[in-house]
């Protein structure tokens, strides 16, 4: 009976929690459409508040129902947590929407108010540099401002866009699923709770864009604002700029300022170095240190070093304000050239960088702090057994040293700021003047400028002395200008000697060679003098450069070698005639590695010096420029030979070409089997007269005159005598009949 009734009462409870659950997530109507679901949806951006209590009720009732959801629309559990965390988000929105609205019908606040602004414009000049300090601040806040809201307008825009593209993708898969919804007559629970998530989908880009609209138009109507009060003080900067008087009261207040927050830091640093004494309260010889003393020690003894660095950075920057506003004062006053100028911008810079890593180093410190509080909390807490009761205190303490570290790298990080905001004055100061000067003053100083910073790159170094692009280019200039000089100093020599008679010209090239490898060498060592690298500093390299040199350039070293033979040994020269490799020409040009030759054919042939060296070389003008020629003729065996030969000498005697001295012969040279056989052997002077030309001369003329004197010169030609054996009377008639 009892358990009957047990059952009886789980029945009754699951139906009533079904029931419940029908009733307060039950599906939607399919006559709802998309207009009223977005018609509902309008409604609530007006009322912010009572949508607020709205869906805060809905996700309390999610809460205390995410299991049992799960199970009566068959999804996961996440799923239904997700639509509780769009829920909240909604809430979120319109909690922004409702401040927003609150804040539009609020006054604007300014940086500058009208009394601060009447109070400027009542100062008379001239007026104090530290009044232009405080101006230049509250102007730049004013540019930071409006700077701000631009982005803020942009972003806001494009977060629009998006949001309009998430509101069109819920609305296609509303109309999908509502389809689906209406065509499975209610049942289907899992499209149902699609259904909300798209409508809580749908609420959100409608409060999102409600939103973003709102605050496109407050930035919109701030921006006009702080412009209008750009355009009010902007004159008024110009005023004080141009009647700053310049006094050494205002400085001695600015030092003052300094000191006071040196002296500040450096007894803080004071402080600190207690704490790495070895005598002080680290000090500890004894061998059995707890676990937590050990961590305690060697964490703050790094963070105090850390902090004494960061405090020095710190100490640096505060001072170098004194050359910014003494730098400021110069280009107010128009006392720096533009050399100067950009010293100043290219320095200022170089701070700017080194305070934002400082910035950098600061908030790490700041991290590391957070991470060391969050270790000794979860490792030394009070139930760990990793901390004894005497360590407790220490705890403590180091976790309120901790703390208080934290409060002075933000008040580090704050000095930074200040530091980089008078930093970043100066160079807009900088840029300012620099752009308000000509034309022809700011190219200048542009090219200047990056020429600067060019000319200083560093290309390599040769152990401690580096090679910069200024020096590299002053080198090849010095070097390059050597090359032209040798160059024209070689060109007049060989301009002389080919004029006159003095010198042979294989004499002139070497002569010209010696001129341009001397200067060669000498423009080389001068380059390397204007470098700045004293020449000791290659010594270490020439062990390994011979040897890198002997192995990759033997054959051109072997060549090199054999030029220098051929221009000092004389065999062959400038001008000869020679027969090298079956090729005849005359030899143009020895250079330390080839040998030029052109040929019969006006083509040039190109010799390695040192293949001109092992191979056979014919020179037919070694001692002198007479070759001798010859030239092979026959005639007839009737001929009168006397005639023949008397007709070739007389030929060879009035030809201008053929020389007399050696003199010239007429030979008999054979009975030739078809004519005789006569050969004409005389001296030509190659360098005047090519020697095929000479010959085919003489030819030409030996061939008119027999053709005169009835001369035969007889084609090759032969007898043929068939001599007949009889051996039988049919073979002699068969050889009668031949006959026939």
């Amino acid at each position: 009976m009892r358990k009957t009734a047990i059952r009886s009462i789980i029945f009754l409870s699951s139906f009533f929690l079904a029931f419940l659950l029908l009733l307060i997530f039950s599906p939607l109507s399919n006559a709802e459409t998309l207009a009223d679901v977005k018609r509902d949806i309008v409604d609530y951006q007006s009322q912010p508040l009572e949508r607020i209590k709205t869906l805060k009720s809905e996700v309390l009732k999610i809460q205390g129902l995410e299991e049992g959801l799960a199970r009566q629309y068959s999804i996961p559990v996440s799923q239904v947590l997700n639509y509780e965390m769009m829920l909240q988000n909604n809430i979120h929105v319109y909690h922004s929407i409702y401040f927003l609205q609150k804040q539009g019908t609020a006054t604007s606040q300014f940086i500058l108010e009208e009394g601060r602004l009447e109070e400027l414009a009542e100062k008379t000049p001239p007026y104090s540099f530290l009044l232009y300090l405080d101006f230049l601040e509250d102007v730049e806040n004013y540019l930071n401002e409006a700077d701000r809201y631009k982005r803020l307008i942009d972003k806001t825009k494009a977060a629009i866009l998006r949001n309009n593209e998430e509101r069109d993708e819920a609305e296609k898969r509303f109309r999908l699923i509502n389809d689906q919804l209406s065509r499975v007559s209610g049942n289907n629970l899992s499209n149902s709770w699609r259904m909300r998530e798209i409508m809580a989908k749908l609420e959100e880009c409608t409060a999102v864009n409600t939103l973003n609209t709102a605050t496109v138009s407050l930035a919109e109507k701030e921006l006009n604002d702080t412009e209008g009060k750009i355009a009010i003080i902007g004159p008024m900067l110009e005023n004080i700029r141009k009647n700053i008087k310049f006094s050494s009261e205002d400085f001695v207040f600015l030092n003052s300022i300094v000191l006071k927050k040196t002296v500040s830091l450096y007894d803080t640093i004071s402080v600190l170095e207690k704490k790495i004494d070895p005598a002080g309260e680290f000090s500890d010889d004894s061998t059995e240190m707890t676990q937590f003393t050990r961590f305690w020690i060697a964490n703050e003894k790094q963070l105090v070093r850390d902090e004494i660095l960061m405090i020095l950075e710190v100490i640096e920057k505060l001072t170098s304000l004194r050359s910014v506003w003494r730098g400021m004062q110069d280009l107010l006053e128009g006392n720096l050239d533009l050399p100067r100028q950009k010293f100043i911008i290219s320095k200022t810079n170089d701070y700017i960088d080194d305070i934002n890593a400082n910035i950098t180093l600061c908030v790490d410190a700041i991290q590391t702090i957070r991470e060391t509080e969050q270790a000794v909390q979860r490792r030394f807490s009070g139930e760990s057994p990793l901390i004894t009761e005497g360590d407790a205190l220490k705890r403590d303490k180091f976790l309120e040293n901790l703390a208080v570290r934290k409060k002075r790298y933000l008040s580090y990080l704050v000095d930074l700021g200040m530091i980089r905001s008078q930093y970043m004055d100066l160079r807009k100061e900088s840029l300012r003047i620099t752009g308000t000067q000509g034309n022809e003053d700011k190219m200048n100083f542009f090219w200047g400028n990056n020429f600067s910073k060019i000319k200083e790159t560093e290309l390599w170094h040769v152990g401690e002395y580096p090679v910069t692009v200024g020096k590299f280019s002053f080198g090849l200039m010095i070097f390059l200008l050597g090359i032209a000089i040798t160059r024209y100093f070689a060109y007049v020599f060989r301009k002389r000697t080919s004029d006159g008679l003095s010198m042979s010209r294989h004499s002139s090239l070497i002569i010209q060679k010696f001129i341009y490898y001397t200067g060669v060498v000498i423009s080389t060592f001068f380059g390397l003098w204007s470098l700045h690298i004293p020449l000791t500093a290659f010594a270490f390299l020439g062990g390994a450069v011979a040897i890198a040199v002997g192995f990759g350039t033997q054959k051109y070293t072997g060549d090199i070698f054999s030029g220098m033979i051929l221009l000092f040994q004389k065999k062959v020269r400038i001008g000869d005639e020679v027969i090298i490799a079956d090729r005849r020409g005359i030899v143009e040009e020895i250079t330390l590695q080839n040998t030029v030759v052109r040929c019969e054919q006006s083509n040039h042939l190109i010799i390695p010096n040192s293949k001109v060296l092992e191979g056979a070389i014919l020179n037919l003008t070694l001692n002198n420029s007479f070759t001798r020629a010859e030239v092979k003729i026959s005639v007839a065996y009737d001929t009168d030979i006397e005639q023949a030969m008397s007709i070739m000498r007389e030929i060879l005697s009035k030809d201008k070409n053929v020389l007399k001295s050696p003199p010239y012969k007429i030979l008999f040279e054979d009975f030739g089997e078809s004519a005789l056989d006569l050969t004409a052997q005389f001296f030509v002077d190659i360098k005047e007269n090519h020697e095929r030309d000479v010959k085919s001369s003489i030819r030409h003329k030996i061939l008119t005159e027999f053709n005169s004197a009835k001369i035969e010169i007889p084609f090759p030609q032969r007898d043929v005598h068939i001599k007949n054996e009889t051996k039988d009377p049919e073979d002699q008639q068969g050889s009668s009949a031949s006959k026939v």
